[in-house]
């Protein structure tokens, strides 16, 4: 029989219990924008949107909004450095994009940080802030820059109100003549010492187009380091997370070639997991659990379990008719941001009726299980009829 099957509560410093329901509560944010980052610290449950809005909380119930008054604003990321969160994204100024970095401490006041080398000059500025990184009172900033038109990648270190105190590229290091390189896409994770970035580019020719996508990783001095570089097709074929404080990248190598490598402090990278297409967004350690989720499904890995063990049988379907793109602790529960305004909260209600009921297991495989069971009592139904038949038939002779 198909229906209501026990799963693990996800109750944050509660003992863990069982029920038969496990409900998503959709929140309404007030935006219809894709969110792309989140945090909870001091206090504020703080999410972003592509398009320069700021949703937060100080409870998980009340939320607000504020929508940054800047020209075609785009937010990438949302830190805290201890004393103010910092966000970073990029608007138009003057008609030239620009990159932006702002401070706030309430999200009613924002004050903006400007730099020397945010505008060197007319052909090599930045023009937009991918993340932010505070670290021993200054901070790490990826940067997508102009250089005579070409677009780079830069990780730059400093105070964010002086000269940086230090700039490198990160791909593209030994150009030859007459190749132009171009950054496609720029995505971060970051832990508690790191930063991990994937990097989709190409290089162009009058000829050909070759496009690349690279896996760096930069610690919270500014060292980075080279760990993979791929040339692929035009479309982003990696993607970074963390858990747990550690980091990770998912690969697609070929329609058929699926990776889950974590990324060691030493710089070496394990394999942990091959041949099964979960592509994880992001993902967060909540009661001792491992939660991955990609654009519509989470995968749980229990203590004492390993990504290795799983396949794709074992997501939970989540938002089927929605996009998840991150997922965040706060209040003692989970949040998910998605696009269009979305925000699930987790919830133990089964009383709920604006609850998104998470099907305990997926519908392939509970499919799969019903698909099993009726095989298994089908075929011993004609090993019996087999027997009587044979029991028969010697009886009869």
């Amino acid at each position: 029989m198909l229906g209501k099957t026990n799963i693990t509560t996800l109750s944050e410093g509660a003992i863990v219990t069982e029920i038969e329901d496990y409900n998503w509560i959709q929140v309404q944010s007030g935006v219809f924008a894709d969110f792309v980052a989140a945090i909870f610290k001091n206090g504020y449950l703080v999410a972003i949107t592509a398009d320069g809005t700021v949703v937060y909380t100080t409870d998980g119930e009340a939320w607000q909004t504020h929508m940054l008054e800047y020209e075609n604003c785009r937010l990438n990321d949302i830190d805290w450095d201890g004393n103010d969160f910092v966000l970073a994204g990029g608007y138009i100024n003057n008609g030239k994009k620009t990159g932006l970095i702002l401070r706030t401490a309430n999200f009613e006041e924002y004050v903006e940080l400007n730099t020397e080398n945010s505008s060197d000059s007319e052909t090599n500025y930045d023009t937009e802030y991918h993340a932010i990184y505070p670290s021993n009172g200054k901070y790490l900033v990826i940067a997508e820059r102009i250089e005579k038109t070409y677009r780079y990648v830069y990780a730059y270190a400093g105070d964010l109100v002086n000269a940086w105190d230090r700039m490198n590229r990160l791909h593209a290091k030994n150009e030859t003549n007459g190749v132009a390189y171009y950054v496609e896409s720029v995505t971060v994770a970051k832990n508690s010492s790191e930063m991990l970035l994937h990097i989709n580019y190409y290089a162009q020719t009058n000829t050909t187009t070759t496009w690349y996508n690279e896996i760096q990783k930069i610690d919270n001095k500014g060292t980075f380091t080279h760990l993979h570089n791929i040339k692929s097709g035009n479309i982003p074929v990696m993607n970074v997370y963390e858990c747990k404080d550690a980091l990770f990248y998912s690969s697609m190598m070929s329609t058929d070639d699926y990776k889950i490598v974590k990324v060691l402090p030493s710089n070496e990278t394990n394999i942990l997991s091959t041949g099964q297409n979960f592509f994880f967004k992001d993902g967060v350690y909540f009661n001792e659990c491992q939660l991955f989720i990609n654009s519509h499904e989470m995968l749980i890995v229990k203590k004492r379990e390993s990504i290795s063990d799983k396949t794709l049988d074992d997501l939970i379907e989540i938002a089927p008719e929605l996009t998840m793109n991150c997922i965040t602790k706060a209040f003692g529960q989970l949040y998910i941001f998605g696009n269009q305004g979305v925000i699930l909260k987790s919830s133990v209600e089964t009383n709920n009726e604006e609850a998104i009921i998470v099907q305990t297991i997926s519908a392939k495989k509970a499919l799969q299980d019903a698909k099993k069971y009726t095989d298994e009592q089908y075929a011993a139904l004609e090993a019996r009829i087999v027997a009587l038949e044979k029991g028969g038939s010697g009886n009869n002779g």
